[in-house]
């Protein structure tokens, strides 16, 4: 046999100590990537898609239904998701029919969760929203017909409407008044004939379309703790003739909240000493009635 020259038996070594450290590694090689703004993408083999940088993720607007996000062309391959610390917020419709996407872990630099991001991923099962998020747009997770756990934590201030429609974990909720934490989120189901609601102490907010089309509604108490009232809120409450605000400030609102309601019919019950801000107020002041509890 012959002797290996010092040349070649170096080469082996290295080879070796190569094979050694790296052949075991599972990390997976760029499929594609690119960038998008200021934050930079990249898919890897596997089918996961990272977002990286520092910043808000741009918004995405369909055109005729085509999703022009960077990766649109890879959309029916991404499986995972994954938003590392740094980007601020997730674009609206960035992940939209991702139909393949099974997993989605977001770092809490994302304060915010824009309209249609996640909507019609139907392979989607469960999201953790973390709790540096404050606000999830409107049909966020829209027909993701595979998703039935959600959590969401108490950071979160404003729901968009429509933003969990058509999933299961929607589905399973019980009828009636849906709050997500101090957010009454919707009301669920068809209402009963003169309804009279009574909001729960505590509630921070009422959010967009709540009680949209609602208009078996006749009378609705609004807890001093209320800060924030979504547009189009009563909209089409049409037998609604009575809103008692306990708030002391009177919250602004547009006149969406309040469409097709005859508000000149209507009594809005205010504290004592805050008539006349009511009455010096956009909307509320177009109540009929403006008198103390």
């Amino acid at each position: 046999m012959k002797n290996i020259d010092s040349t070649t038996g170096l080469f082996l070594l290295l080879l070796c100590l190569l094979c050694a450290t790296g052949c075991n590694k599972t990390e997976q090689l760029p499929f594609a990537s690119g960038k998008t703004k200021e934050l930079r993408w990249t898919l890897s083999e596997d089918g996961t898609l990272t977002i990286n940088g520092k910043g808000k993720m741009p918004d995405y607007i369909a055109t005729d239904y085509n999703l022009p996000t960077p990766w649109e062309e890879y959309k029916n391959i991404i499986i995972s998701v994954v938003i590392n610390k740094g980007v601020t917020s997730i674009g609206d419709i960035a992940f939209a029919s991702c139909t393949n996407l099974t997993s989605v872990i977001i770092s809490n630099s994302v304060t915010s969760i824009g309209r249609g991001a996640f909507s019609q991923c139907s392979s989607l099962k469960l999201i953790t929203i973390p709790t540096s998020v404050t606000s999830i747009g409107s049909s966020a997770f829209w027909n993701c017909s595979g998703l039935t756990s959600i959590t969401i934590p108490t950071s979160v201030t404003s729901i968009g409407s429509s933003a969990f429609y058509n999933t299961p974990w929607y589905n399973s909720q019980p009828d009636g008044l849906m709050y997500i934490g101090d957010i009454l989120y919707i009301y669920k189901g068809t209402m009963p004939a003169n309804t009279t609601i009574v909001i729960q102490d505590g509630t921070t907010s009422i959010a967009e379309n709540a009680f949209y089309n609602c208009s078996s509604l006749t009378s609705i108490t609004i807890p001093n703790s209320v800060i924030s009232i979504g547009s189009r809120v009563f909209f089409g409450c049409s037998s609604l003739t009575e809103v008692i605000n306990e708030s002391t400030i009177p919250q602004t609102i547009g006149s969406s909240e309040f469409y097709n309601v005859n508000l000149s019919a209507c009594t809005l019950r205010v504290p004592a000493g805050s008539i006349d801000d009511y009455r010096a107020a956009p909307v509320w002041q177009d109540f009929g009635n403006i008198v103390a509890i």
